[in-house]
């Protein structure tokens, strides 16, 4: 796991931290000072609950609600960090040594807006997508959407679905 760590560090070290309507930008703003306080909060948690924190250096814009992008390492699955939706530019690692661990490990959270699976193995991404437990399950991919498919979360992180034909149903009478 080492060796993806540390390409995923240099990755981050060139991240673009600003206006989000610069297409060169890749991290923009909080939307919230109160946003911005629950990351805060949620990675001093990290820290005191033993995870490695890294943020690679970066100039934060002096106006608006900004975070600087966050790996945490060494992640146990009673952290805070792995158990609640962060909602910021922060990432919790957390290791698993068969496909059935990271489905258990990812399924144990209240919470489920998206997931997402990397393997070269397409009949491991089927079995995989089937047994978790969220919105969205990407593979070999990460956020990104066709406008034609439906979004929504899982348990805590929402109800129902918005886009395609399932988020246009409830607003039409089909006779």
């Amino acid at each position: 796991m080492e060796p993806l760590i540390e390409k995923l560090k240099r990755r981050m070290s060139t991240l673009r931290v600003g206006n989000p309507l610069d297409k060169n930008t890749d991290v923009g703003a909080i939307n919230s000072k109160a946003q911005l306080e629950k990351i805060q909060g949620l990675v001093e948690s990290g820290i005191e609950e033993g995870a490695e924190i890294f943020q690679p250096e970066c100039e934060l814009p002096d106006r608006g609600f900004w975070f600087k992008p966050t790996v945490f390492t060494g992640v146990a699955q009673s952290n805070r960090i792995a158990r609640e939706e962060i909602f910021g530019p922060v990432l919790s690692v957390l290791s698993f040594r068969t496909p059935e661990e990271a489905v258990e490990k990812a399924n144990n959270t209240p919470f489920g807006l998206s997931a997402g699976i990397w393997t070269d193995k397409g009949s491991r991404i089927l079995w995989m997508a089937q047994q978790m437990r969220a919105g969205v399950v990407w593979a070999n991919t990460f956020n990104r959407f066709d406008p034609t498919s439906p979004f929504g979360g899982y348990k805590e992180s929402g109800f129902g679905r918005e886009g395609g034909l399932h988020g246009l149903a409830p607003y039409v009478e089909l006779e």
